[in-house]
């Protein structure tokens, strides 16, 4: 303990996320910090705070009240004590001011203006206390701090204003200033959560920044050394706590929520690739044409404006009175639902011949010779990439799945020209010449595709092959906002307080057999899903996405307190008092424990390699 260089207050402390970083910190293996005091006005989180610093001088106040009373004295005592047995240490006074009316998480409900003003309140502690050092942590929206209107919204031409004449009020005790926005994954966290940091000292000093040991996508850094992954937030969670099925519950679901599940699916368990870019006018040297992916840098722009997003659907009917309307726009109503369904994609082939091979089935066929060369082909096959696998015949049972996924949904795109020498053409190729008489139509049909080897794949329109591999997606639902949440092989998006109203959730979409949801039948090697008319729009489409991966239940858990725990960094046998709405409420609202450990780690290294060249 003779070699502590920082003592701190801690005002704000909650459940004590900065103090268990402080406590954490380490230089040579030795303590290098301690947490003299905390305040806090809830009696439970001084509890919690309590019951795993016992060492810390606690104070159950609101600090907008506590320095006008006798209290404070005690507080200032405690801490020129400790100036006396450390006279080498410096004092921090570490203010997590409350961000909730300055979060983004607020959206458009109106600010309190009191709350926004509780950085007002750090003075009459300048004055007392005399800090040597001053750390700041909030939201990055406190740097937009400004007056606010009649009804509680900011006034933004003012954003900023009350923040700059703060920070200048505060380097008026003889302070000098600098900030930063870190995220605490890059420092080994578990959670991606991105914090204001600001930082004052003495004329004298000089203001440290921990270095990053951490990175979404790792490089070496400018000095040469190898950072590390981000930390996966699956480290820590518990997947043999399933939780409970999405559906047949007693209290539906509401609409938001399958919308959020649903966007969750196509994100994490189909890739969320659905768009694709075309360049009208270009091709390789070696004269073939590549679609880029929407998941590369964008080619390069040119004046001629030759890019393009597509997304290509439209309906084509088999038979119709007019030659206009056999082919409909998806954004349109699609023609009468006869007793025969003629709302198909197919054309016309010819096994061999110089001419026109492949037809459109609303022009005339090609001559009819003695030998029969045509066929009606429809655009729904299956294809197997793996090894030397062809297309297959989907009217044949799909494959048996193995524990090595090898089923994708595939939708193939490609060309039907109506006349020429060639055949139907790649999307990824040139498009043949543009006649003043457009001759061409995108051709994309829906399919299962089995990869593995010489298996076959099925129709979207067919029950779903035989599940035999117990395969299992999972990703973490987040209620804020239009998030589509986030997957588990990253850090955890960031917690918020309110996490008893809006939870965040692990999500296990499952293709196990041994229960199954009331829609899901199970017959023999096939699977069919029911919909009903009563089913919303988005319940059809979870129901439709289930059939095509061969998902056949979906559950759904708040996270539990342990695992909150761990991902804000906190030491799973911390102890927490209070209901679980109060439990997670401490969580939320707490600095995340590596970002405080390696604040102070970097402080205290600074000063002691300042105090050695002294």
């Amino acid at each position: 303990m003779s070699d502590i260089k920082l003592i701190y207050i801690d005002l704000f402390c909650g459940g004590g996320g900065t103090t268990t970083g402080v406590h954490r910190a380490r230089l040579s293996g030795d303590s290098c910090a301690i947490v003299a005091c905390c305040i806090n006005h809830d009696e439970n989180a001084i509890r919690s705070h309590k019951s795993n610093h016992k060492k810390t001088l606690h104070f159950t106040e609101d600090i907008t009240l506590l320095y006008n009373t006798s209290r404070m004295q005690k507080l200032v005592s405690h801490v020129n004590s400790l100036r006396k047995q450390y006279p080498y240490a410096q004092v921090v006074l570490w203010a997590s001011l409350e961000c909730t009316n300055f979060s983004k998480a607020k959206g458009g409900l109106p600010r309190d203006a009191d709350s926004r003003t509780l950085a007002n309140h750090l003075f009459p502690y300048i004055e007392v206390i005399n800090p040597d050092r001053i750390q700041i942590e909030n939201v990055e929206e406190f740097m937009s701090w400004g007056e606010i209107d009649g009804h509680g919204k900011p006034i933004s031409k003012l954003a900023g204003t009350d923040y700059i004449r703060w920070i200048n009020e505060v380097c008026s005790y003889g302070y000098k200033f600098d900030c930063r926005i870190l995220n605490a994954a890059d420092f080994g966290a578990l959670t991606s959560r991105k914090r204001f940091f600001g930082q004052f000292c003495r004329d004298a000093e000089q203001i440290y920044w921990p270095e990053q040991t951490h990175a979404e996508n790792p490089q070496n850094d400018l000095f040469g050394r190898q950072l590390k992954k981000w930390r996966a937030v699956k480290e820590v969670l518990d997947f043999s706590d399933e939780g409970e099925s999405m559906f047949d519950r007693k209290k539906p679901l509401v609409d938001a929520t399958w919308e959020r599940t649903y966007a969750g699916l196509v994100k994490f368990v189909a890739g969320g690739k659905k768009e694709f870019l075309l360049k009208y006018n270009s091709m390789s040297r070696s004269r073939k044409y590549i679609a880029p992916s929407v998941d590369s840098p964008c080619p390069t722009i040119s004046t001629q404006g030759r890019l393009n997003l597509c997304r290509v659907e439209f309906l084509q009917k088999a038979y119709s009175g007019h030659p206009d309307s056999k082919v409909l726009s998806t954004d349109k109503p699609a023609g009468a639902i006869t007793t025969k369904d003629h709302h198909q994609v197919v054309f016309v082939s010819a096994y061999y011949g110089n001419g026109d091979n492949v037809s459109g089935i609303d022009k005339p066929a090609p001559t009819v010779t003695t030998k029969d060369r045509l066929a009606l082909v429809t655009s729904k096959f299956l294809c197997s990439y793996n090894f030397k696998d062809k297309a297959k015949d989907i009217n044949k049972p799909c494959p048996t799945l193995l524990t090595k996924d090898r089923l994708a949904l595939v939708q193939t795109r490609f060309m039907d020209q109506q006349y020429g020498q060639s055949k139907p053409t790649d999307i990824n190729r040139p498009l043949g010449c543009l006649t003043a008489n457009p001759k061409y139509n995108i051709v994309t049909p829906q399919w299962l595709m089995n990869t593995n080897f010489n298996n076959i794949g099925s129709s979207i329109e067919d029950p779903a092959q035989t599940i035999t591999a117990n395969r299992k997606w999972h990703y973490l639902m987040n209620p804020q906002f239009q998030s589509k949440g986030g997957s588990i092989d990253r850090p955890c998006f960031t917690l918020i307080a309110r996490m008893d109203k809006q939870p965040p959730y692990l999500i296990e979409a499952s293709a196990k057999q041994d229960s199954t949801p009331s829609f899901v039948k199970v017959s023999g090697n096939q699977i069919v899903y029911e919909v009903y008319d009563t089913d919303s729009d988005i319940m059809k489409k979870v129901k439709e996405f289930m059939a095509i991966y061969g998902i056949v239940d979906i559950k759904m858990r708040m996270l539990r307190i342990l695992e909150l725990k761990k991902i804000m960094g906190f030491p799973e046998d911390y102890v927490l008092i209070g209901t679980q709405a109060e439990q997670k409420k401490f969580i939320g609202n707490a600095v995340e424990v590596h970002m405080a450990t390696a604040l102070v780690e970097a402080t205290a290294q600074g000063i002691n390699q300042f105090i050695k060249a002294a």
